[in-house]
């Protein structure tokens, strides 16, 4: 355990509320007695940036993050024992205090029928350590291990926003509690283990499952990586809210984090195309966290095949991209259906679109896909929505499919189409007409005394009252439009039906394209 009176670089302190760390141990000229020089996790909690009187004593992050003070205001240190027990323990005292508070409280709310009951019996189960399981000791001044060999059932460790500052002090709590599988480290800052130490450090870990390290301000992936190989059988790692960027792609990496199940990188910067392709090559990974990172654009390959999976994220079943600016919604449905085994996505809804019309994209875009934003996909959308894809890309199919590489193009873009065609068919009944719409149709105008015909395009609306005009002109007949009495030659039906009406327009007899009308 650090002393108070022994600071060194790299040990976390607590004043009030805010956490810090040292950076300077030493005296200040024109000043009595030692100061400490802390950078301090607010980077707006402190005054400078290291420098006092223009004599640099250390270097800060954030221009106004240091600070000197003097060691009297530091929060006493604590062992991990110590808080537990001030914590969790239960003594003749304490529990003479909790027997006057409740007493209080029947008095003031007059309820003399709120019994005390069972009082010795709670406090002689909280001072059995035997049975503690979940234990969490967050804001708590602890820098060190003491004797934990009392918490046998120990399995969840909440030591987030202590003093840990060094992974040998963490390694000692995990090698003293065997039973210990979830470590949630977060709000600490830790200082870089040194190469020699890490394998054996590796030894004191073998039973940590889970990791939590939110806000711990690690710098980059390969920092990340390093520190996973003192955690061989970690399957859990959270790293939200840090300063994780580009993803290398390094095999060191996929060894250190080789049975990784679950990864949370919410909050940081792993946007590029070329970060998330290389979290695909994790052997084990199963479900994917990477709200809040600033995608725009997710592509794993464009070598693959229509009816192919890619080789990345090969167990992944979840994927988790809310709060990002995906620029295109349809091309990121497009890859993650390249994906082997995912069932659930969750993502913000298209603002262009309705959300009924992002589910039915989404649905009918991704085989395989259970849920989406936590709901469950039932068997009649899943379907519903193909059909909907279906219709949607009939008019861009139709445009390629006579073009061998067009149409391979158009498949590779639209994963879903081949199999949806396979189940429902050729999309050719939602194509639009091409055919072109006109208001002219052609008659054969057959003159029954002496076997004339003739041929004339004509409007539709044209009323027989105007066509006898123009028989009468076509034919050279006299004019005397009054005797012409005209019928329309029914082909079907093989009869003659008498157009009486003058007033009335061709469409109203129902006369088609190539009719015959027949007049005497």
């Amino acid at each position: 355990m650090i002393l108070q009176n022994h600071l060194e670089h790299g040990v976390r302190v607590k004043v009030g509320q805010h956490f810090g760390t040292v950076r300077y141990v030493g005296e200040v000229p024109n000043t009595e007695g030692e100061w400490i020089g802390i950078e301090w996790d607010d980077p707006e909690r402190g005054k400078h940036s290291g420098s006092v009187n223009g004599v640099q004593y250390f270097q800060t992050r954030s221009p106004k993050a240091g600070s000197m003070i003097r060691s009297e205001k530091l929060a006493k240190f604590q062992t991990l024992e110590q808080a537990i027990t001030e914590k969790y323990i239960s003594t003749e005292d304490t529990l003479r205090l909790d027997s006057e508070m409740i007493r209080a409280v029947q008095k003031q709310l007059h309820a003399p029928l709120f019994e005390i009951v069972g009082m010795e019996k709670v406090g002689g189960k909280q001072s059995n350590l035997q049975q503690l399981v979940d234990v969490s000791v967050r804001y708590c001044p602890v820098n060190a291990a003491g004797d934990l060999s009392s918490f046998v059932n120990l399995q969840m460790l909440d030591v987030s926003s202590t003093l840990l500052w060094n992974w040998t002090v963490v390694a000692s709590i995990a090698e003293q509690i065997p039973t210990l599988q979830e470590l949630n480290l977060s709000n600490n800052r830790f200082v870089d283990p040194y190469e020699e130490q890490i394998s054996m450090l590796a030894q004191k870990f073998q039973n940590i499952r889970k990791i939590i390290l939110r806000s711990c301000a690690l710098g980059s992936w390969s920092e990340v990586v390093r520190l996973a190989r003192m955690w061989p059988a970690i399957e859990y790692l959270s790293l939200e809210q840090n300063d994780i960027g580009y993803v290398e792609d390094e095999a060191p990496y996929i060894v250190a984090l080789s049975r990784l199940k679950h990864l949370d990188l919410q909050n940081n910067s792993v946007c590029d195309v070329e970060s998330v392709r290389n979290l695909g090559k994790l052997p084990a990974l199963e479900e994917l966290l990477l709200n809040g990172n600033g995608i725009r654009e997710v592509r794993f390959s464009e070598d693959c095949p229509h009816n192919e999976k890619v080789d990345l994220f090969r167990q992944l079943r979840t994927i988790y991209l809310r709060e990002n600016p995906l620029q295109d919604q349809c091309s990121t449905f497009n890859e993650l259906d390249k994906l082997a085994r995912l069932e659930h996505v969750t993502l913000d809804p298209d603002p262009s679109v309705s959300y009924e019309e992002t589910v039915a994209r989404i649905v009918g875009s991704i085989a395989g896909l259970r849920m989406f934003n936590r709901s469950t996909i039932s068997e009649k959308l899943g379907r519903d929505s193909e059909c909907d894809m279906w219709k949607l890309y009939a008019n861009q199919w139709a445009e390629v499919r006579n073009d061998a590489q067009r149409l391979k193009a158009f498949f590779k873009s639209h994963r879903m189409y081949p199999r949806v065609m396979e189940r429902l068919g050729s999309p050719e009944q939602f194509l639009p007409d091409t055919r072109k719409v006109t208001n002219m149709i052609h008659l054969q105008l057959l003159n029954e005394t002496t076997a004339e015909r003739r041929d004339k395009k004509v409007p539709k609306r044209i009323n027989l009252h105007t066509l006898q005009n123009l028989i009468v002109k076509l034919f050279g007949l006299p004019d005397s439009t009054s005797s012409l009495r005209l019928y329309l030659l029914d082909r079907k039906r093989k009869v003659r039906i008498p157009l009486e009406n003058h007033g009335k327009s061709l469409d109203f007899y129902s006369v088609e394209d190539n009719d015959t009308i027949v007049f005497e």
